[in-house]
């Protein structure tokens, strides 16, 4: 039972200290994931930061240039409209035309192709065009979107230069008549320009503008420019058009093939968004790795330690085992059988130490079953088991846990105490009391002899022995003197 006890300690000990190791590991593991949320959350706001700034700053640059456009536009339709009211001749106008569109070239570094109007049936060029005989200028897209915006000055849809694979954009505005249009086209280079040079100075990755369809008007990438990302489809393009139609906000991130990417968009004039866009992958890949190792490494820590403690268990039940293998061979050893008491070689041990150094109050009583031979005879073996049994336990019940008891032999037993409270004659009044109440199988009482050797000053182990035996064998001979029976008739049968 001890050795059992001793075993589920040992494995409750074992548990809990995994269970604390565990908890520290996921303790740290913990930190250490808090840390990197932390820390994503710390680099998303810097990544979404720095595409705000580039698209800000793109969209500022943007707005600045085209508002330049308007002015021009706003400013030659002033002029118009007052020599319209002053009845000028059309010569007068296209010469104004001519000068101003030589002004507007040089105000927008070259990318002013040319100032026109419609005036009273007449179709005036400022750069000397002079169209087909098939253009009908009221039928031209430049006319119709100025007529339908009422004196304000329009962006017509933009259109790709075939000559120059530029994409240029056209403003107009209705002059006071309400009939009349002047218009200017402008090249959308310096946009292009403005894109690109976003992305090498900027943290973006692609720098864009879609118009209201979400056409492509410039683009970091040139070979992207005039592309519909809502018309395509399996493309980076026509992920970000989707994710445009469904995000309130002007942030969001997209997944698209292995990659990941934060988008920010920044409205620029008429309905034109400037995008700015930030592939993460790396970044956050970057960050995920310290955190996947750790988690790896705390796993396999753990795993270790499963492993040694199990291997700990298997060693500790092995242990246990021979020590309970042990215990057993030391209960043959140095127990009897039969009575459960210590044996001879306890007893021959104890002999040796006790020779050796006899402490004070030391006292040794011998006991002798009477008749166990004739119960032997009689009665058989079995019955003679039976007294020996029964006079181990009359012994041992009597003077309970004072001393050792031994069996020497046969039917001889031999109990070592200290007795300074002299206990002795009481025990020994148990034991009789006890004997010869006893019913068993086969007996139906008996009676023990026995002899006490007590300590003497001066005397040693062996005088207490002697003094001990003599006494015994003077006990048995008055019980049989006193009895009149045989020391080989039967105790009580």
């Amino acid at each position: 039972m001890n050795v059992d006890n001793e075993t589920r300690k040992n494995g409750l000990s074992a548990i809990h200290s995994m269970i604390v190791t565990t908890l520290i590991i996921v303790f740290f593991v913990g930190i250490i994931i808090i840390y990197y949320f932390m820390l994503y959350s710390e680099t998303k706001d810097n990544i979404i930061t720095s595409g705000e700034l580039d698209a800000v700053s793109s969209a500022g640059q943007i707005d600045k240039y085209l508002s330049t456009g308007v002015d021009v536009i706003r400013l030659t339709g002033y002029t118009l409209d007052n020599m319209i009211t002053e009845k000028r001749s059309h010569e007068e106008m296209l010469d104004y035309l001519e000068n101003q569109s030589v002004a507007a070239a040089n105000i927008m570094s070259g990318n002013a192709t040319g100032i026109y109007a419609y005036i009273d049936g007449d179709y005036l060029d400022g750069v000397g065009w002079v169209p087909d005989a098939d253009y009908v200028p009221t039928e031209r897209p430049w006319y119709k979107d100025a007529i339908a915006g009422s004196g304000d000055v329009v962006v017509v849809e933009p259109y790709l230069d075939a000559q120059t694979g530029t994409i240029m954009i056209t403003l107009a505005k209705t002059l006071c008549d309400g009939v009349s249009v002047v218009a200017a086209d402008f090249s959308l280079e310096q946009l292009q320009k403005i894109t690109e040079n976003i992305v090498l100075v900027g943290g973006s990755d692609m720098q864009f503008i879609l118009d209201e369809k979400h056409r492509v008007i410039a683009h970091s990438d040139k070979n992207e420019i005039d592309k519909n990302y809502r018309k395509e489809e399996g493309t980076l393009g026509h992920a970000i058009s989707e994710q445009l139609t469904v995000t309130e906000g002007r942030f969001f991130s997209l997944n698209h093939g292995a990659k990941q990417y934060f988008v920010y968009s920044m409205p620029i004039e008429n309905k034109w968004l400037c995008l700015s866009v930030i592939d993460t992958t790396l970044v956050f890949r970057r960050l995920a790795l310290p955190l996947l190792l750790t988690i790896v490494v705390a796993a396999l820590v753990i795993a270790i330690l499963l492993f040694i403690m199990i291997r700990s268990d298997k060693k500790s039940a092995l242990a246990e085992k021979m020590k309970k293998l042990a215990d057993i061979q030391t209960i043959y050893a140095y127990y009897d059988q039969m009575t459960g008491l210590k044996n001879r070689r306890a007893y021959s041990e104890e002999f040796d130490r006790l020779s050796k150094e006899l402490p004070k109050d030391c006292c040794v009583i011998i006991f002798d079953v009477n008749g166990l031979k004739s119960v032997n005879d009689s009665m058989g073996h079995e019955a003679g088991d039976e007294l020996i049994i029964a006079a181990a336990k009359c012994i041992r019940a009597a003077f309970g846990e004072q001393g050792d008891i031994y069996r020497l032999g046969g039917d001889e037993f031999c109990l070592i105490m200290t007795d300074p409270e002299n206990k002795i004659p009481g025990c020994l009044e148990k034991l009789d009391h006890a004997a010869a109440e006893y019913k068993g199988k086969y007996l139906n009482g008996f009676s023990v002899s026995y002899g006490t050797g007590l300590y003497k000053e001066g005397s040693d182990f062996g005088a207490l022995l002697k003094e001990a035996d003599k006494n015994m064998y003077e006990n048995k001979n008055r019980y049989y003197m006193t009895s009149g029976r045989d020391r080989r008739s039967s105790p009580r049968s």
